[in-house]
């Protein structure tokens, strides 16, 4: 029997060590989280995102482009060499070794205005690449504050709740104490109960929703799961003036990159209808050769040949297959300029759209701000009123949920004021450029 104590005593120990190990570890790994500001965010999208690093191999593929281009009009050199071994066969064939070798030097000359054309197309694309990969860039730092943003926007409605649930708790507390003097009823503890148990049913909600907020943003940055980062900031009201729409849109339409995408499209496809064209005109290109042969084979005293060709190509019908790709490089070219006019007044009802979004993000604000401090102020007074028995407790209990109401709503009228400015910038294309990172307190 004191074995068995002694055996149960000894566990009993070792769990508690391993428990406090436990906490420990939990305590390290908690202090392990590396703080992850809006700024890290936006810098860890540029290494890991995978449409940014998607957009860079697509940089690599066009500078590749120009080196094919390139080489169009460049020499080429090729050697070749052979050799036969002949077996013994009737009596005019005997065994012998047979061998020959040879290089030949060819420096194209004019191919019908397509080798320019071709470099020039090389290097619009490589401008279609580099708008395209600013492009990405800029979709990408809009995502990042989208859902950076609305991690801060659920910590803020978890802080909410928490002090919501903090209320429930002090004030079923006082509750049961008038209770014990005779001021209260049980219906009043009953409702007081209710509005304790509504509240940890919303704090839990509001915590699973910051949980995935994280993942949402974590997935954009290609973080693991459970990576060790704790987002830190706050959203701060940071006020702009009434702004420019005019300025603005002069900056969209030369900064936006999918507009310069689309106007250097046209270009590209000019440039298509130049090769296309050149189809029907004549190339020329010349050439230098030297062979080595078996003397014995050849029967000439010299065993090598040098040889020079200038090569002139006039092609005269081809059946209607050059303007045939003419028309079809023109028709795609037409598609290219009407894309451009329909991008520009894209342009035009985003900055217009931005501005109107701007204005009503700020009147939100501000009526959220208004209906934020009178939630407060009426609150005060149900309290006041009813703990001088001049008022009920249903006006404390409404008075509460109304003042979470109005912060959680002024949460989100700021995090949606600071967004629709993030958006503006992201408007007038420079939005990777120039951050804005005034809007969020450390």
């Amino acid at each position: 029997m004191r074995r068995i104590r002694k055996t149960i005593y000894s566990v009993a120990v070792l769990c508690g060590v391993l428990w406090g190990c436990a906490g420990t570890y939990s305590s390290a790994l908690a202090s392990d989280e590396k703080p992850l500001t809006l700024k890290m965010a936006l810098e860890l999208s540029e290494e890991r995102n995978l449409d940014i690093l998607s957009a860079r191999e697509e940089l690599v593929r066009a500078k590749g482009k120009i080196v094919e281009a390139d080489a169009e009009g460049l020499p080429t050199f090729n050697a070749g060499a052979s050799y036969t071994r002949r077996e013994a066969g009737k009596e005019d064939i005997l065994e012998e070794d047979v061998y020959s070798a040879g290089v030949t030097l060819t420096q194209p000359l004019y191919k019908g205005g397509q080798i320019r054309a071709g470099k020039r197309q090389a290097s619009y694309g490589l401008l279609q690449a580099e708008n395209f990969y600013k492009e990405t860039r800029e979709q990408i730092a809009l995502g990042v504050y989208n859902r950076f943003y609305a991690v801060l926007l659920e910590k803020e409605n978890v802080a909410t709740a928490e002090d919501a649930l903090a209320f429930a708790e002090k004030y079923l507390e006082e509750v049961k104490k008038k209770r014990v003097l005779g001021l209260a009823t049980g219906l009043e503890i009953t409702r007081a109960e209710k509005q304790l148990a509504e509240n940890r049913s919303a704090l839990i909600r509001a915590t699973n929703n910051l949980k995935t907020a994280h993942l949402d943003l974590f997935e954009l940055l290609n973080l693991a799961p459970d990576a060790p980062y704790m987002v830190q900031g706050k959203i701060a009201y940071v006020p702009i003036d009434g702004g420019d729409p005019a300025l603005s849109l002069a900056k969209a339409l030369e900064l936006r990159p999918e507009l310069l995408r689309a106007k250097n499209l046209v270009k590209e496809r000019e440039q298509s209808v130049e090769i296309a064209k050149s189809g029907l005109r004549p190339s020329v290109s010349v050439s230098g050769s030297y062979r080595y042969d078996d003397p014995n084979q050849t029967g000439y005293d010299k065993k090598d040949t040098w040889l020079a060709r200038l090569n002139v190509d006039i092609p005269i019908i081809d059946s209607g297959a050059t303007h045939g790709r003419v028309v079809q490089q023109t028709a795609l070219l037409e598609q290219a300029k009407r894309g451009v006019e329909k991008k520009e007044e894209a342009i035009r009802t985003e900055v217009q759209s931005v501005y109107l979004d701007l204005d009503t993000a700020a009147q939100v604000l501000k009526e959220a701000k208004v209906n934020l401090d009178l939630a407060k102020e009426t609150l005060r007074l149900a309290e006041v009123g009813y703990r001088e028995g001049v008022g009920i407790q249903l006006d404390v209990l409404n008075a509460r949920a109304s003042l979470t109401q109005a912060m959680q709503e002024h949460s989100a009228a700021l995090r949606n004021y600071a967004y629709t400015i993030v958006r503006l910038k992201k408007a007038e294309g420079n939005l990777v450029d120039e951050p804005v990172l005034s809007s969020i307190e450390e």
